[in-house]
């Protein structure tokens, strides 16, 4: 079938010539789509099982626990071919580990799987005919097409990785801590006195959306509009249907967002702070720097897994914790014990599912011929529950903490804000557990899920605690 291209055509630069742009959007959407087309497998290859399953037709009650429908594919084998996302599962942790390890037979470059970027190119198709005044926004959001970190395979991911690390070194981790815990006390005060509290919407969002806006340079007078760019990204993600509104306010969104940035990074390389967006966009090796596009698409980038991942993990830790009233008090009596909780929550409920790659040769996963153009789901959530990789793999157990999961990936991809995610989620437990006590979850929550296999978050989590006063801190 032949090898596809580990990356799209080279980016044009924001100072070329307009048209180029508008024709490199709409060349872009269509050539993957083409490529996909062509050379996605469209029935199971020999030896690989099919499923069926209303998790992935959103079904509201199969997304409250897709870890049965995860288990019945790890028990069929190690590639279950998943025609309602046209594409295989890889769900044993073995398997998914191997292919993370191979970047140059498992490209990254199609990583929202081959379901949502047909929806993408079919609509806005559409979008463009009946609505041709967008071309001037479509030329605006181009930095949404261009190949950066999450998408890029080697050798330019390593490049790019190498200039970014610089903002994410232990230091400048452990820097932000005061931040975190000043902003959880802040939004805590907010409803000390209540006696109850939606954690979902009034600490988990703002929390880490504040810490990355403070890291990004996001003035406070600009938070109200980098939420609502938030909420327009986090939706570009989702598995939602995709409508041609839909579409027109996630352009919207995306060149509002590029244009606001392009000047913040302007003005960071002529007068650089200390904050992230200084670091990045003034990281150099041998001359070489990130250009706009690409630096553009990276701060997309920063703001939804650097407050998606943070939210989705302190939420499902207290759905996790609090029905265990023993394991409560220990935790909370034990601080110590936080971040052997946090790597459990991680493990059994990590924020992403899992992962899309292309098969860019033919190849061989377990027993199963992997046909070259193939598109692979990499189920994170089995594999964290793969009992030939846990004791007690269904259990919250702690002393199976230090173990390695999947939650944040596996090798090069490995999450680059893993780190803030984690204390941010450590430091979030520990002042919520200190400040509201007798904390449970209101008999009266329902717990409904985003609608999304992609990603696994609960929309809110009615909480109840002995009323407080606001804190000093």
């Amino acid at each position: 079938m032949g090898e596809i291209p580990a990356n799209d055509p080279p980016s044009p630069m924001l100072d070329e010539d307009p048209d180029s742009w508008i024709v490199f959007g709409v060349y872009t959407l269509t050539q993957r789509a083409s490529m996909t087309d062509s050379m996605q497998c469209p029935i199971p290859a020999a030896g690989a099982p099919e499923a069926v399953h209303p998790l992935l037709d959103l079904d509201p009650e199969a997304l409250k626990c897709p870890h049965g429908f995860f288990s019945q594919l790890r028990d069929e084998g190690p590639v279950t071919w998943l025609p309602q996302i046209r594409a295989y599962a890889v769900t044993h942790a073995a398997d998914i580990t191997a292919v993370l390890r191979q970047p140059e037979i498992y490209s990254s470059s199609n990583v929202m799987g081959p379901d949502r970027e047909r929806q993408m190119v079919e609509t806005m198709g559409e979008l463009l005919v009946t609505s041709p005044e967008l071309t001037e926004v479509l030329m605006r959001a181009q930095p949404g097409a261009v190949t950066s970190l999450l998408n890029a395979d080697p050798p330019l991911h390593g490049r790019q990785r190498s200039l970014v690390n610089r903002g994410f070194t232990p230091r400048r981790i452990r820097d932000t801590e005061p931040l975190i815990r000043s902003l959880s006390h802040d939004l805590i005060d907010r409803f000390a006195a209540n006696g109850q509290v939606d954690l979902v919407g009034q600490f988990a969002v703002p929390l880490p959306l504040l810490v990355i806006a403070d890291r990004l340079g996001v003035p406070d007078s600009d938070l109200d509009k980098f939420k609502a760019w938030s909420d327009e990204f986090i939706a570009s993600i989702s598995n939602q249907l995709l409508t041609p509104e839909t579409l027109r306010t996630m352009l919207i969104t995306m060149a509002d967002f590029y244009d606001y940035f392009a000047t913040l990074i302007e003005q960071r390389r002529l007068s650089p702070t200390d904050d992230l967006l200084s670091v990045v966009a003034n990281a150099e090796i041998d001359g070489d720097q990130l250009e706009m596009p690409e630096l553009l698409n990276m701060c997309s980038q920063f703001l939804v897994a650097g407050s998606e991942t943070t939210t989705k993990l302190i939420t499902s830790t207290f759905a996790l914790l609090l029905p265990d009233r023993s394991l409560y008090e220990r935790v909370r009596s034990d601080h110590s014990l936080i971040p052997s909780l946090v790597e459990e929550a991680l493990r059994l409920e990590p924020p992403v599912q899992g992962a899309f790659r292309l098969a860019t040769v033919d190849t061989k996963i377990g027993d199963v011929d992997v046909p070259a153009g193939s598109a692979l789901w990499l189920v994170y959530a089995s594999g964290n529950r793969d009992k030939a990789e846990y004791a007690s793999p269904e259990d919250l157990d702690l002393d199976q903490a230090g173990r390695q999961h999947l939650a944040f990936g596996f090798g090069e991809h490995y999450c680059l804000g893993a780190a803030l995610a984690r204390l941010q989620t450590s430091t979030a437990i520990e002042i919520l557990l200190d400040r509201l006590p007798e904390l449970e979850i209101h008999p009266d929550n329902t717990f409904e899920y985003e609608l999304s296999y992609f990603t696994r978050g609960l929309r809110h989590l009615d909480l109840t605690f002995t009323p407080g006063t606001a804190s000093s801190s």
